[in-house]
């Protein structure tokens, strides 16, 4: 048969085997933790890292902002001492994490001061991880029972152990996508809401106004352009104008020395730009190389939108795209691969596997380690190719008619 109908492939994992591997993964992260919380004196040594180092940046820049210098969030010398004092950081450590939020985010932290730093951290991450699980069994159609065990495959992906130990922002932003493809034909509205609130992490909400227009979803479009805009609105009134000039020096100083002149950033990266300049090409060759890789994602992204295409293949494209085409993208935020992963599952069950794509999404479901652990093994950036291979396995199955399911299914 030509390829998109080709005979379908049965689940040679399996369910009861995914689960068991995932307990597995969780079993070796709790040790993992245990281990780190002995060997650093329960968390509270001043020489080892802890977790939360990212959301120390969230809290310290809410501390800020609620002693009512919300400007001084942008301004490292500022920021630091805050972070060295309550955050994870180690006492006398040399860290350069700054503030490179719009001010629509900072809204978004402002109450995470009012509580301890640790507590806080506890109730952030909790709070998103559980939020992101949900909405991701939703767009697979699964139940929520604890007992179905559907759930595992979710928590123990490597994507959410890493944005869990940082304290990052992934999770919540990537719910935001999944609720907004889960309620886009049921409530438009409330998806244009969730899609507006993505302004909180601009670049990953770039591709969104495209596949409405695609879809014809003219409410939901608009409910999320009225969202982000009441949202500027309300840190602008919140913290005065002045935090715009500096968000865009802050995205500037991103630009110059954390995507053009980051060779540690680099290996955790899963950019077609991260790739080129990790194997030694010019600035202008890295932009070229991914602006033909935004080019294919957003040809991708018209061509699944377009058409009649499943929900689960619009939501696992939409995804992939956006990792695609930005160039600032670090492993955590491969949690919003979760999508894409649900997305093609969920066509898959119905329809039934094709060659390659159990073995693809397993790869896939493993970039987060490899993204994390590549500072020490130092190998090329494979993040953008593996992405690249699973925009192409949509796009096979895009092509493959509806009316062929009833086939698969048997």
């Amino acid at each position: 048969m030509r390829e998109g109908k080709e005979s379908p492939r049965s689940d040679a994992l399996g369910l009861d085997r995914v689960r068991f591997y995932s307990v597995v993964v969780l079993v070796f992260f709790g040790l993992f933790v245990v281990a780190w919380g002995w060997a650093s004196n329960g968390f509270m040594s001043g020489h080892a890292a802890r977790p939360g180092v990212d959301f120390s940046v969230f809290w310290s820049a809410s501390y800020l902002a609620l002693q009512g210098s919300a400007q001084d969030a942008y301004v490292f010398e500022s920021l630091a001492p805050v972070m060295a004092a309550f955050g994870s950081q180690t006492s006398g450590g040399d860290f350069f994490m700054p503030w490179l939020y719009p001010p629509t985010f900072l809204l978004a932290v402002l109450p995470l001061a009012l509580l301890p730093f640790p507590v806080s951290y506890f109730l952030f991450s909790a709070g998103t991880a559980y939020l992101y699980v949900t909405s991701l069994l939703r767009l697979l159609g699964s139940a929520t029972s604890w007992r179905s065990g559907n759930w595992l495959p979710i928590v123990a992906f490597p994507g959410v152990l890493l944005t869990l130990l940082l304290g990052q922002n992934s999770m919540l932003t990537a719910s935001l996508a999944a609720l907004s493809m889960y309620w886009l034909q049921r409530r438009p509205v409330l998806a244009g809401v969730c899609i507006g609130l993505l302004c909180i992490k601009p670049q990953l909400g770039l591709l969104f106004p495209i596949a409405l227009i695609a879809a014809r979803a003219w409410r939901a479009l608009a409910a999320a352009a009225l969202t982000a805009l009441a949202l500027l609105g309300a840190s602008l009134v919140a913290f005065g104008w002045e935090t715009i000039p500096a968000f865009l020096g802050a995205a500037e100083l991103a630009r110059v020395q954390l995507i053009e002149h980051s060779p540690q950033g680099w290996l955790i990266s899963p950019t077609a730009f991260a790739a080129v300049r990790l194997s030694g090409g010019s600035i202008a060759q890295a932009y070229l190389a991914q602006g033909l890789v935004a080019l294919f994602s957003i040809c991708g992204l018209l061509y699944v939108w377009l058409r009649q295409t499943p929900a689960g293949l619009r939501v696992a494209m939409l995804a992939t795209a956006t990792m695609l085409t930005t160039p600032y993208l670090h492993g955590y935020e491969l949690t919003w691969m979760g999508l894409a992963i649900v997305g093609m599952v969920s066509d898959c069950l119905r329809r039934g596997w094709l060659r390659g794509e159990q073995q693809l999404l397993i790869v896939v479901w493993l970039l987060p380690l490899y993204e994390l652990l590549n500072p020490f093994m130092k190998l090329p950036q494979i993040g953008p190719v593996i992405l690249i291979l699973v925009a192409g396995a949509i796009l096979r199955r895009a092509g493959i008619p509806v009316a062929w399911s009833v086939t698969c299914a048997q």
